[in-house]
């Protein structure tokens, strides 16, 4: 029996990917320098796929790391001296929060309790912040911020680095770059493909904050700081040795997403999406874990199952589905479900029929 990994990450790699592994493989991709023309040229075309797929202006620029992680410690380092600023409203928004306490700075967070959502304008920021972080798509809670309430406090704060987590909302959300200056995610999620590729977008804003510390001798990292990424990427080359199969398999499935159309990929995803949460609203013991409908992600959605988590997941298990638990203290009663664009309806519409059970 074939395997359908609903996961939040790793999750089912995007049909094409084991097509673009063999082809990497008989063009001996994975033994290529990575400053030699044949790179470069693989480094070059990925970036301009992503600009396409995603509407990345062309003054915003692309660098590639080893993880999501490792960009918030990166956002971090390069543009904050003293105060960052974060909302907090799950684990991986915590996170970027604790990211920033552990490198010593003043980060002060707004939170609120696991599945709700922000009431913007009642939260104060008043801590003078170089960064405002935002983690968009909450992979813990399936809760989704709106981009607008992001853009207004880009507004009201013209200022300060906004940078914007969209781990679980790539390629899904529609981000205006122009109205943020920085947002990251890793491919093992919404792009279908195998982990260890971070990718951060950043503008020059970013990078002249981080050239200021720099110049004021404050640290901002060594060979992955925010200057030294800059200079390499405009060879579009990196600083060491990277993820040369990663950053050539992204450029595959960002052509084969524009190729679907990324408005059909966005109405497919809502679509799936509005099939399990209609479910979930009329059923009698299982019940979305976010109660608020206007912010509820659409493609990470969490179930609260209760006692039935584990029955639940080995009957999935038993028909090919693989789903993920809750995350921290959920983790024996919710279960999540990944919604990203190699799911197809008709397994969507199987998990339901298995759910039906549970009355």
């Amino acid at each position: 029996m074939d395997k359908v990994f609903f996961t939040p990450g790793p999750t089912q790699l995007y049909p094409e990917v084991k097509t673009f592994i063999n082809q990497a493989l008989d063009d001996n991709i994975l033994s290529l320098n990575h400053r030699s023309k044949e790179f470069i040229e693989i480094f070059s075309s990925t970036c301009d796929s992503l600009r396409r797929l995603l509407n990345i202006p062309s003054d915003f620029h692309i660098f590639f790391l080893s993880s999501a992680t490792e960009c918030m410690d990166r956002i971090i380092q390069n543009v904050v001296d003293k105060n960052s600023f974060h909302f907090v409203n799950g684990a991986f928004a915590e996170r970027f929060y604790k990211t920033a306490v552990e490198l010593n700075k003043n980060a002060v967070k707004a939170e609120v309790n696991y599945g709700e959502g922000f009431k913007f304008d009642e939260i104060k920021i008043n801590n003078d912040p170089e960064l405002i972080a935002f983690t968009q798509n909450e992979t813990s809670t399936g809760v989704a911020l709106n981009a607008d309430d992001i853009y207004r406090i880009k507004e009201q704060f013209p200022d300060s680095i906004v940078a914007v987590d969209i781990v679980t909302s790539a390629p899904f959300v529609n981000l205006d770059y122009i109205k943020i200056d920085s947002a990251f995610f890793s491919v093992q999620k919404g792009f279908g493909m195998p982990a260890g590729l971070g990718v951060l977008i950043v503008n020059d804003k970013c990078i002249e904050k981080a050239k200021s510390l720099n110049e004021r001798n404050i640290s901002i990292g060594s060979y992955h700081n925010f200057l030294a990424l800059h200079e390499n990427a405009l060879k579009f080359q990196n600083t060491e040795t990277p993820n040369v199969l990663g950053i050539y398999l992204l450029g595959k499935v960002c052509d084969a997403l524009i190729g679907k159309g990324i408005e059909n990929i966005r109405k497919e995803t809502e679509a799936k999406s509005k099939l399990i949460y209609d479910f979930l609203d009329e059923h009698k013991k299982l019940k979305p874990f976010v109660k608020d409908k206007t912010i509820r992600s659409h493609t990470i959605i969490n179930i609260e199952a209760g006692d039935k988590q584990a029955e639940i997941k080995k009957q999935l298990a038993g028909k090919g589905i693989l789903v993920g638990s809750g995350y921290g203290k959920f983790k024996d009663t919710q279960i999540r479900i990944a919604n990203f664009p190699m799911h197809t309806i008709d397994d969507v519409r199987r998990i339901i029929e298995v759910l039906s059970d549970y009355k």
